[in-house]
């Protein structure tokens, strides 16, 4: 059992003529801070005997103050038969479900006098506590709260950039526009937006049932009078996206559907060839054959010198854009930003879910940098980016319209270990005194810093001061045609088109990247 020590609060002058309730404060060194100022206030004042605390993580004396520290919520049952504790006062941030829902089901086992003051966090943004204060007892895994409680754009300290809603009206409205990866983070908030520029049409193209059905009933209820079509497909089907896209007939494609996560795709790069590459060819291809008027790619960062087998894959893709917008009367383009704050599978989601199980938060290395901006920014910039496409191109691009890698604006990089601090403490956490940082390692693929542009290469400006353009020449036809065969060869290589890549291995495949992608770097170390 943890000795007592003292916790980052100071008990009041005269706790000695309270006449309270014998209390003991759960909650983090924060909240029982702020919970333990605001009961000096209270009449009568409950009489403190100490707090609990989700780890004993600094040594003893380090928080130097009155109110004692009486060790862990593991010991919470001590404590209270010891103390002779008449009354508990929890404060936790509600990230923290998984401990609230343990702790709540041992009070009442106990029959001890319990309640939940919600944090001061938690009430500046408005948050709930009706997760942890449902009727009956708890049952089944912690719900952890989602990241959009959080101001995501205060985390990075970046305000979105406003748009210029004429030009992309004029983009959209009226207009049949399909997006692919339409379930995913990016993919959906591009539905919501673009549904606010009144298209003749919508159609939601997703490959994940789930994630379909569930866009598809937001903008139900939300535009209930817009036209839209929920597609289930798969677009690396080359035959069948053919014949989609000429049923659908869309004027605009936003491109989003991809796979994006750096370590997984280094073990299955076939994964990652088939849905970036051969995917964004065969939707392409198909906008091309039925006279799609725009077609915009999303791209990433992590195609710029990619360290990676997915940057690499995006790269390709975007070689086959430019490639193909040159003989086309689609006007194709891609964009290019860095990481989205709170998408799927990122960090927030993935911090969200460990402080519900009482931490530690993971952060891979201390020095690793990111470029961060919040979903709706992504998503407004990408549309406006599309409705930039080709109409500045002819001035500022000397070999004709469309085919631009636009870059989005994304600010100063972020240490990833200082974006986990800010979480933390929007939370009510004291790093490393409530809830520990840890650090994991360098995953697959992964480099130190991320880069948007490649060195001395010129970069143009457009009407929006967010966006520029990166200016490059596109690949050959000659080099494009070596490109796709090489491809085509380790695909089909077994003559079974209806399982491909199955006698390829996957030191091939990386080989054919780094010949395809030469500027290819070697990850990070560590």
């Amino acid at each position: 059992m943890s000795r007592a020590r003292p916790c980052s609060v100071e008990a009041p002058a005269d706790v000695a003529a309270a006449r309270g309730p014998r209390t003991l404060l759960v909650g983090t060194a924060m909240s029982a801070a702020q919970l333990q100022h605001t009961l000096a206030l209270a009449s009568p004042r409950p009489r403190i005997v100490g707090c609990l605390l989700p780890h004993t993580i600094r040594p003893e004396g380090e928080a130097g103050t009155t109110v004692r520290s009486l060790g862990a919520f593991d010991q919470i049952a001590d404590v209270i038969g010891r103390e002779r504790v008449e009354l508990v006062l929890v404060s936790l941030p509600l990230a923290m479900d998984d401990a609230m829902r343990r702790l709540r089901a041992q009070l009442e086992r106990l029959g001890v006098t319990w309640r939940f003051m919600p944090t001061l966090a938690d009430q500046l943004a408005g948050r709930t506590a009706q997760r942890h204060l449902g009727d009956g007892p708890p049952t089944g895994p912690a719900s952890p709260a989602m990241p959009g409680s959080l101001d995501a754009a205060q985390l990075i300290n970046r305000q979105p950039r406003p748009l210029d809603h004429d030009a992309i009206r004029h983009c959209l409205a009226g207009r049949c526009v399909l997006i692919t990866g339409a379930g995913g983070s990016i993919g959906s908030e591009l539905a919501r937006i673009v549904c606010r520029f009144k298209p003749a049409k919508l159609v939601l193209l997703e490959r994940s049932e789930n994630a379909l059905f569930e866009i598809d009933r937001e903008l139900a209820r939300i535009f209930p009078e817009l036209p839209r079509k929920a597609v289930l497909h798969d677009v690396t089907h080359r035959q069948s996206t053919f014949e989609r896209i000429g049923e659908l007939a869309p004027d605009v494609i936003f491109h989003a559907a991809a796979h994006k996560h750096v370590p997984m795709m280094e073990d299955h790069p076939a994964a990652a060839v088939e849905n970036n590459f051969y995917g964004t060819r065969a939707l392409a291809d198909a906008a091309d054959a039925h006279g799609v008027q725009r077609f915009v790619m999303i791209s990433s960062d992590k195609a710029v010198n990619p360290s990676s087998v997915m940057g690499a894959t995006k790269r390709l893709a975007e070689l086959y854009i430019q490639h193909l917008n040159q003989h086309s009367d689609t006007v194709y383009s891609m964009v290019r930003f860095g990481n989205v704050l709170g998408s799927a599978c990122s960090v927030l989601p993935i911090w969200t879910n460990q402080l519900a199980h009482g931490g530690p938060i993971t952060v891979t290395h201390p020095d690793m940098t990111r470029y961060f901006m919040t979903i709706p920014e992504a998503a407004g910039l990408v549309l406006q980016a599309g409705a930039l496409s080709g109409a500045e191109a002819g001035r500022l691009q000397p070999h004709g319209q469309g085919g631009e890698v636009f870059l989005l604006d994304m600010g100063e990089p972020v240490h990833i270990v200082d974006l986990a601090r800010r979480f933390l403490r929007a939370h009510g956490y004291e790093p490393d005194v409530d809830i520990a940082i840890t650090h994991t390692g360098i995953r697959p693929g992964e480099k130190l810093f991320e880069e948007l542009a490649y060195d001395g290469e010129d970069m143009l400006p457009t009407p929006h001061d967010a966006i520029r353009i990166w200016r490059t020449t596109p690949p050959s036809p000659a080099r494009m045609r070596q490109i796709v065969a090489t491809f085509d060869h380790l695909r089909d290589g077994g003559g079974d088109l209806s399982h491909p890549w199955q006698h390829t291995s996957r030191d091939a495949i990386v080989t054919a990247l780094r010949t395809a992608i030469p500027e290819m770097v070697a990850a990070a170390a560590g």
